[in-house]
Formats: structure tokens, C-alpha cells, sequence
């Protein structure tokens, strides 16, 4: 049983165009899209169904049709060539897009401006803010994974974006970089480098690409997840001796231990809420998950997996399950876990593992025999979405 204590010590932080056939929308043509005949008047009213109309300008025509298969991709909203819900329409002109989202009954719910350089950053952000509008939920077009390759002989961190296009290698450490987690609001990525002879956690500010060491402290330092708030982490360190989870302020450089162990506490994860931890521990019986209250004396509690090997856990962005790692018939395996308590779902065998949920909480992506996987939790459809990139862990989405 794990108990905790309060320690508050100072640590030096970082400061931190086209025509279409008459009576047939051009996009009921490419994509998989139903007339609304197919559907009955009540199954209309509750689904999240869009027509696609008019973009004007110069590159009108090429905006609407990849609109239109980001948003098929997405299999958040459904495309009807008529009687839909809600309708798109815009004007695009150099790649920049105006769109505008409106009900069936002409009420617009918004109208923005993209002015990103590239035609398809415009698309991702445009699409993820229509599913947004229209079911609840963040999309993921724009969202981006870090994830660990061994690619250059040495591991390093990458990054890609949610389909697994635009690849690009985030870190260059000598000695390698693990464990990348990002900020919700991207601005800040950290991982645990091995620069000073010990593990390190180095926080990288993503838009000036300065590199800083979180904590110097003695021993260790790894592991960090970023808290809901951007501005704390909590890691594992081992300057009080045994190795312990702290939640570190980085904006006073203030830590507080939270688990008193006998065992190396590690894999951090945050609840929605920014109040509990979800992590793994070895306190004589095997890997195994525990929670604790960041705000409370209360001790850190085992929580029952079912299974009696349990690493990497996230919770999804609503709380309400635990995706982690573990051994189904001595095969890693990814599982999903109500929480507190209920049903287990094994999502993939096989040799998956380092499971990370996408911020609409619809798909999981983990590694599997060095490969990068997105897998829909609805439909249970999964794809590789990189490959040939020397062996893959750690994959992190962002938030």
C-alpha cells in the first residue's frame, strides 16, 4: 500500500473549381454519402449531418472537395446531398478560406477566416472547428502525436500529424530522448534526455526551439506528463532518495511529492479534471495502477485493472476510462478500463502497447511491432499511419 507526504522544496525552473450535375452535389460523387431518403425524418433530426455548398474564389472548388474528404475521414459527421442539418459554404482564394456554418433554417453558428500559408492547414482547422460546432467534441485534424524512433541509431522524438503525415524530428539529443509529452496548447513539448549522465527532464518551447533543463536536481528526473493547465509536470525524481512522483509548478519551480514508495513510481498521467494522477508502481507484486489526489493528505490508492501487469496508463479526456499496457497470454496487449469501476475492453494484442487517447476521446493510437497505429474505439477500424521509420514507442497525442 502506498501512503504519501508533503514535500515542498525549491528547485530552479525554467522560465518557463468545378461544375456539377444537375439535382447532385459533385461531393455525393467522391464520397460515401447517403440520400437523405436512406435515413428516417427522426434519425435526421438527431444526427450530425452536413451538405456541402457553393465556395467561391480562385481555389473554391479544390477547399470544398478537400473539406469535404477531411470530413468523410473523420466519420464524426455524415455528408447528404440534401435535407441535412447543417450546411457549409465559403469563398477561398490562395489557399486562405472563409467559411461559414449555418442550420437548415439559415442561422449562421459561425463564420471565420483561415489564413494559415498552406490550402490544408486552413482545411484541418476549418474541419475540426465544423465538428466541433456540430457535435461536441474537439476534432483531431489539427491535433499532432510525439512519438519515439529509433530511426537515426539513436532514440529521438518526433512528431507527426494526426493521419501520420508530416513527419518531422523534434529532438537531437546526443543520448537520446524518451517519454515526449506535450502541452494542451502546444506550445511547449518535455522529454527525458540523458545529457548530463542522468535522466533529465528538458522542456522545449516549440515555437523559438530552445531547449531547458526542468529541474536540477541530483539523480533522477524522467518522465513528465503535463498537467491540463500547461503549467505543471509531474515526473519522477529521485533527489529524496527512493525515486517518487512530484507535481512540479513551473512557474516557481515549487515541487511536491505525492507517493511515498518502495517501488519506482513512473508513467504519470493527468485526469481531465488536473486534480488526480493515474500512474504505475511495483510495490511487490508486479506492475500495477494506482491513483492519488494531488490536493489532499489522502495516500495513493491501488486501482483494480483486472490483470495483474499494468504500465502506461492515460485517462481519456473525459475521465471516464484508463487505457494502459499489459499482458494478455503473455502478449503486450492494449486495454481500456472503466472508471472507477466497470467493463475492460482489449483493444489490440499482438505486441501493442503505449496506449495515448486523441482529444476527441473516439481513437486510440499505440505502438505495435515498431510501427505507429490509430485505431476508431467505434468502429474498431484501425490503419498503420507511420511505418519504415526505424522502431516506434511512446507515442503521445497531443491534447
Amino acid at each position: 500500500m502506498l501512503s504519501k507526504f508533503r514535500l515542498v522544496c525549491a528547485l530552479v525552473a525554467v522560465a518557463l473549381g468545378g461544375s456539377q450535375a444537375h439535382g447532385e452535389s459533385w461531393w455525393s460523387r467522391i464520397f460515401d454519402v447517403k440520400p437523405s431518403g436512406s435515413q428516417s425524418a427522426q434519425e435526421l433530426e438527431k444526427a450530425a449531418t452536413l451538405a456541402i455548398g457553393e465556395f467561391t474564389g480562385a481555389t473554391g472548388a479544390t477547399a470544398a472537395k478537400t473539406i469535404g474528404e477531411q470530413l468523410a475521414a473523420s466519420d464524426e459527421v455524415q455528408l447528404l446531398d440534401k435535407g441535412a442539418r447543417f450546411n457549409l459554404t465559403g469563398r477561398s482564394v490562395g489557399g486562405r478560406i472563409t467559411g461559414r456554418l449555418a442550420d437548415r433554417k439559415g442561422k449562421v453558428l459561425f463564420e471565420r477566416t483561415y489564413a494559415a500559408p498552406g490550402l490544408e492547414d486552413n482545411v484541418r482547422a476549418f474541419s475540426d472547428d465544423v465538428i466541433f460546432a456540430v457535435t461536441g467534441r474537439p476534432g483531431v485534424a489539427t491535433s499532432r502525436i510525439a512519438f519515439v524512433s529509433d530511426l537515426t541509431g539513436t532514440k529521438q522524438v518526433y512528431l507527426c500529424d494526426a493521419d501520420g503525415s508530416d513527419v518531422e524530428q523534434v529532438t537531437h539529443q546526443a543520448y537520446g530522448a524518451v517519454s515526449p509529452t506535450i502541452a494542451g496548447d502546444g506550445s511547449m513539448m518535455a522529454f527525458t534526455g540523458y545529457g548530463s549522465g542522468f535522466p533529465d527532464v528538458i522542456l522545449i518551447d516549440m515555437g523559438a526551439g530552445q531547449e531547458r533543463q526542468v529541474a536540477c536536481t541530483p539523480g533522477m528526473n524522467a518522465g513528465a506528463a503535463f498537467a491540463p493547465d500547461g503549467r505543471r509536470l509531474a515526473l519522477t525524481m529521485s533527489f529524496v532518495g527512493n525515486p517518487e512522483i512530484f507535481v512540479l509548478d513551473l512557474n516557481n519551480g515549487h515541487a511536491i511529492c505525492v507517493t511515498e514508495s518502495i517501488g519506482v513510481p513512473s508513467s504519470p498521467a493527468w485526469h481531465p479534471d488536473g486534480k488526480r494522477l493515474v500512474f504505475s508502481a511495483n510495490e511487490g507484486l508486479g506492475p500495477q495502477l494506482y491513483t492519488v489526489d494531488t490536493g489532499t493528505e489522502q495516500p495513493a490508492v491501488r486501482w483494480a485493472t483486472g490483470y495483474n501487469f499494468a504500465t502506461d496508463p492515460e485517462w481519456s479526456p473525459d475521465g471516464t476510462e484508463v487505457a494502459f499496457t499489459t499482458r494478455v497470454n503473455n502478449d503486450w496487449s492494449v486495454v481500456t478500463r472503466k472508471f472507477p469501476s466497470g467493463s475492460t475492453r482489449v483493444i489490440q494484442k499482438s505486441g501493442a502497447q503505449h496506449p495515448t487517447w486523441s482529444p476527441d476521446g473516439r481513437h486510440l493510437a499505440y505502438a505495435q511491432h515498431g510501427q505507429l497505429w490509430v485505431q476508431d474505439l467505434t468502429t474498431g477500424k484501425r490503419r498503420s499511419i507511420v511505418s519504415g521509420h526505424g522502431n516506434i514507442s511512446e507515442p503521445r497525442w497531443k491534447k
